[in-house]
């Protein structure tokens, strides 16, 4: 299983291959990273607040 730092590091890295805004309309390929980088950060909010819930006992 992945850490939260691992899918935000991952996320990271989908997003740098995206060019700025300014340079054009994006690709299919563009908006497919954009939305697996959403996807992984998403992920590791849902691991950051389990293991929050599991560390308070709650």
């Amino acid at each position: 299983m992945n850490t939260p730092a691992e899918l935000r590091c991952r996320a990271q890295d989908l997003e740098n291959r995206v060019p700025p805004v300014t340079a054009g309309p994006r690709t299919d390929d563009e908006r497919m990273w954009l939305e697996k980088a959403a996807a992984l950060r998403a992920e590791a909010d849902k691991l950051d607040k389990l293991d929050k819930l599991d560390k308070t006992g709650q």
